[in-house]
């Protein structure tokens, strides 16, 4: 009998006629086509039956003593259970004042006595598949936003216009916003300048050539929150495209967590731990790209190579704690010495390097001096002033050589050099030295 009906659960049909007879016909005829029924002998009983435990559907006669069918049609669909359950009124009366009252009440359908069974069961038939698509539907969307609101990712989605139609916890967790917010504002809410002043103009050239890189592919942005702060996430937008209308599904995750160990990991890669420098990794790659540079513009660049002298005498005497703070101290005043653009690395130990882009003899030799002087100054160290020195060799691109491993080579024997002639002093691979009185 269930298969006859076609549906995957036995309806509960609650039947309210003050006429006995008529009761037992009408259960009579449902029974056969496989419902569950109850009876009611009045509106009142109908309501408190229904109250009780709420049915699919409703067959309701209008006259009835105690509680006529319309007030308790009223009645019924004033409580939540029966606010979307249907109602048939079944009655002799068939002028438009009955009629009109009984839909006012909240019935749904109007069959009039003598009951014609075929076109009642179809009315049944459609009103019970109607309910249990709309339960489906519930369910289904219930479920879908369950699945939403319970995802990690932030999902925001959006019309033609870049107005954002609906978005789950997470984006509003993200964001900073209530959802309330951000439903009905342009997307853009959630850019930075300059992309959110571009969004509306790039929306609209999509929407004209159809053509876009960004569907489907996964991208890295920046969004921002409702405080002002910027962040980095990772957007996969899909297209839906409907009968009427466009929309827009944006997936994001917050990656700041994901870029700080990128960074991190980049960080201890390409710099020295206890200066803060570029380290030798990262110096002849800058070097590489600096010679490149240098060369396609027809620039002199100049290589600075610094060796700190008594470094050993410091460790050997004060500790490495202690050398460790002249070497901290000292790559601070190297770093003072140069210009914008300059650049400067720890290459290991107590030598340290600096690369001087588009650079005449005067600034490379300006430079040196420069460094020579801030490193003949007094440390303090364990409570002490400590004197050293530098030794410094410079060779110049493409004077000396245009191979970036032979002029690193100029640069180390020019160094070499002022340690020989007695340090505290500054060797050109090819030119003029110079040397300062040591403090030591």
């Amino acid at each position: 009998m269930m298969e006859f009906i076609g549906f995957q659960k036995q309806p509960r049909i609650l039947v309210a006629d003050d006429s006995r007879s008529a009761r037992e016909l009408i259960r009579a005829f449902l029974e056969r086509n496989g419902y569950a029924v109850t009876l009611a002998e009045d509106g009142k009983d109908a309501v408190r039956k229904f109250r009780e435990n709420p049915y699919d559907l409703v067959l309701m006669d209008a006259n009835m003593p105690v509680v006529d069918g319309y007030r308790a049609c009223a009645e019924i669909r004033r409580s939540s259970e029966g606010s979307d359950v249907g109602i048939i009124m079944i009655t002799a009366l068939d002028d438009d004042e009955s009629v009109e009252k009984a839909f006012a009440a909240g019935a749904e359908e109007y069959i009039t006595k003598p009951i014609r069974w075929v076109v009642l069961q179809k009315r049944i038939h459609l009103h019970l598949e109607n309910r249990y698509a709309r339960e489906a539907v519930a369910e289904a969307r219930a479920r879908m936003e369950a699945i939403v609101n319970t995802a990690p990712d932030a999902i925001v989605v959006v019309d033609e216009q870049g107005i954002i139609q609906s978005a789950n916890q997470a984006a509003g967790r993200m964001f900073g916003h209530a959802l309330a917010e951000m439903i009905g504002q342009n997307v853009s809410m959630l850019m930075p300048s300059p992309y959110r002043e571009q969004h509306d103009q790039y929306l609209a050239n999509y929407l004209t050539t159809r053509k876009a890189k960004v569907l489907g592919v996964t991208q890295e942005l920046v969004a921002v929150r409702k405080n002002g702060t910027s962040f980095p996430v990772e957007l996969t937008l899909s297209e839906v495209r409907l009968k009427d209308r466009t929309l827009f599904t944006g997936i994001l995750r917050d990656i700041t967590e994901r870029k700080e160990a990128e960074q991190k990991i980049f960080y201890q890669a390409h710099y020295d731990a206890l200066t803060g420098m570029a380290n030798r990794a990262l110096f002849l790659s800058t070097l590489e790209d600096a010679l490149k540079r240098a060369k396609a513009n027809g620039r002199r660049l100049a290589l600075i190579f610094v060796d700190l002298d008594r470094f050993k005498w410091v460790n050997d005497n004060l500790g490495h704690a202690a050398g460790d703070e002249l070497l901290k101290s000292a790559a601070a005043r190297i770093r003072e010495s140069l210009e914008a653009g300059d650049t400067v690395a720890r290459l290991g130990g107590d030598e340290f390097t600096a690369i001087l882009p588009d650079v005449s003899l005067e600034r490379a030799s300006a430079c040196a001096r420069r460094i020579l002087e801030r490193l003949n100054e007094g440390f303090a160290l364990e409570g002490k002033e400590t004197c050293i020195s530098g030794s410094l060799g410079v060779a110049f691109f493409p004077d000396d050589s245009q191979n970036l491993h032979e002029l690193l080579k100029c640069a180390d024997e020019a160094m070499y050099r002022s340690k020989k002639a007695g340090r505290n002093a500054c060797h050109f691979f090819v030119g003029e030295s110079f040397s300062l009185p040591r403090r030591y």
